[in-house]
């Protein structure tokens, strides 16, 4: 056991006293004293064979389960390949802390080992970023931190300590400083009762929940708004699941392809709740000439492209529980028509996508075919992690995300590739006893595939399925509907056998190539309880709607 006390100690403690139940890493001296200090306080290491992958796995820690993920880097290169993940959570307003160690401060412009200015090369990406300078405020600054991540606007944290302050000793009994967890901000009370006035009179409103959604916990509130009101909602981003795809208000994505949000854009009211109206609404272009009603903890993302008529600032849970609490007048009758209207619109297009796809040769396998053979076999409690271009639209479309946290995908603002497998593993830590299943392109399995070696070390058992059309999928597409598919550059890959460097680390592996394949191979892959995967040659034809979507904008 560890007996020091120093300054990794008081970061460990205070990690501890906070509910930190995983430090992601990859060790490095200047860390050492942290990563002891962490054993001695109970909490597991986990480490990886990349900084990126570890940053990674904490904001997966908190898209998983709405907790503030941590990780722990080494000085200079340890922390430069972390700059990724935070920023990827950046972008996405993922509440996660990155720990550096750095040089001793005695030893400033003497050209040390590992220097580099990593305070000015993080805050671009981060939400608040600090160095502390004195071994006996280690506890103090990392409660700051954390309570930073998730204060308001949630978002990723940097703590900096350098190594002559992670080692020195303090006195055992330095005060541990609590974190403080903010009051989330409720509605203003007139502009609470304007919403329900107008709310009230809608004969179709929808809602597009988004992340603050899911960061708010709002899952039951909104559930409650939803049944209280009859509100369609619809979700984009982390918002997917906080109201369950299986619920009868609930209609999927808010995307105008396999589901009712098409149908749904004759709305005469529009509840965007926690959701930023950008590149994946389309910038707003879809809700104008409608009365829109904005609800956001940052004031200003009420007014950014899609200002609202109504704008409220106020966490999305307390926004929900106080509408629902205070509303009158039960659900109307055009608006439990509109509700079944959206009903069957829903079950006809998803009928119609899932039947015309069941048309599809079995041979090579159609990516939507893939995502609805992983969706059929997964069960209530199932996370499905997707990571690609074409791959990830397919995934939003086929799969049933049942609960908050369960359809976790790669940000669609940074559109940051290689985040699956940190983001599956740390899903799989979170939720050990139900099955996580990643799907991957084969161009984003390259990018972190050597963590399935953290995933066999550290016994963490997700099931992969590689969706292989042998090269970029999405950039193959998008190349070929502007410039023509005669010609590509840098988009080829090959199939390859990705499911053998699996099982030479040690894990389950295997390939497949048809429809009727698919079901026996993720069973086996359940059963076998290793880190599996599973190499599924896809059809290299098929185009996802997305691409062709963004090509057409010329975006691709």
């Amino acid at each position: 056991m560890y007996e020091r006390h120093d300054g990794g100690r008081l970061v460990a403690k205070t990690l501890a006293a906070s509910g930190v139940r995983n430090l992601f890493c990859l060790q490095g001296g200047h860390i050492d004293s942290l990563l002891y200090g962490c054993l001695s306080e109970g909490i597991r290491v986990i480490d990886t064979r990349h900084e990126q992958a570890a940053a990674h796995m904490a904001e997966g820690w908190a898209l998983a389960t709405g907790e503030t993920g941590v990780s722990a880097v080494t000085a200079g290169p340890g922390l430069s390949d972390a700059v990724t993940g935070l920023a990827n959570a950046h972008m996405s307003l993922s509440p996660m802390m990155v720990i550096a160690g750095a040089r001793p401060i005695a030893h400033a412009d003497t050209w040390p080992l590992q220097d580099l200015n990593q305070l000015d090369m993080v805050r671009p990406v981060t939400k608040w970023a600090r160095m502390c300078a004195t071994a006996d405020r280690c506890g103090e600054y990392t409660a700051m931190a954390l309570s930073e991540a998730r204060g308001g606007r949630p978002g990723p944290v940097y703590l900096e300590v350098p190594l002559d302050v992670l080692f020195k000793e303090t006195a055992e009994d330095t005060r541990i400083s609590p974190t403080v967890t903010p009051a989330a901000p409720g509605p203003d009370p007139a502009a609470l009762d304007t919403v329900a006035a107008v709310l009230r009179a809608a004969e179709r409103p929808i809602a597009i929940v988004g992340s603050g959604g899911h960061w708010a916990g709002a899952s039951e509130a909104l559930t409650l708004l939803a049944e209280t009101v009859g509100l369609p909602v619809f979700s984009v981003n982390a918002g997917r699941g906080v109201l369950a795809d299986t619920h009868e208000w609930s209609f999927g994505p808010a995307l105008p392809m396999g589901g009712a949000f098409g149908d749904a854009l004759v709305a005469d009211v529009v509840l965007v709740l926690g959701a930023r109206v950008g590149f994946t609404l389309l910038n707003g272009a879809m809700l104008r000439n409608k009365t829109v009603i904005r609800v956001d903890v940052d004031p200003a993302e009420t007014g950014r492209n899609l200002p609202g008529q109504h704008n409220v600032v106020s966490d999305a849970r307390v926004f929900c529980e106080e509408l629902a609490r205070g509303w009158e007048g039960g659900i109307s009758a055009a608006r439990a028509e509109w509700g079944d209207r959206l009903r069957e619109a829903a079950g006809r297009n998803r009928k119609s996508m899932i039947d015309g796809y069941a048309t599809a040769p079995d041979k090579p396998v159609h990516p939507f075919n893939l995502v609805h053979a992983i969706d059929d076999v997964a069960g209530p409690e199932a996370t499905l992690v997707s990571d690609g271009g074409d791959i990830m639209t397919w995934s939003t479309l086929a799969f049933t995300a049942r609960g908050p946290g369960r359809l976790i995908s790669i940000s669609t603002y940074l559109g940051c590739l290689g985040v699956g497998i940190p983001f599956a593993l740390a899903a799989k830590l979170a939720r050990p006893e139900s099955p996580v299943f990643l799907l991957e392109g084969d161009g984003s399995f390259g990018l972190n595939a050597m963590e399935f070696d953290t995933a066999v070390r550290h016994g963490i058992p997700i099931v992969c399925l590689v969706g292989n059309d042998g090269s970029w999928g999405m950039s193959r597409h998008g190349q070929g509907l502007q410039f023509g598919y005669d010609q590509h550059v840098a988009v080829e890959l090959g199939v390859r056998p990705y499911h053998e460097v699996v099982r030479a680390l040690g894990g389950y592996g295997e390939f497949v190539d048809n429809t009727g394949e698919l079901r026996g191979a993720i069973e086996r892959a359940l059963e076998s309880g290793l880190p599996s995967c599973i190499n599924v040659e896809i059809d290299p034809a098929v185009c996802s709607p997305m691409t062709a979507a963004m090509a057409a904008a010329g975006l691709s």
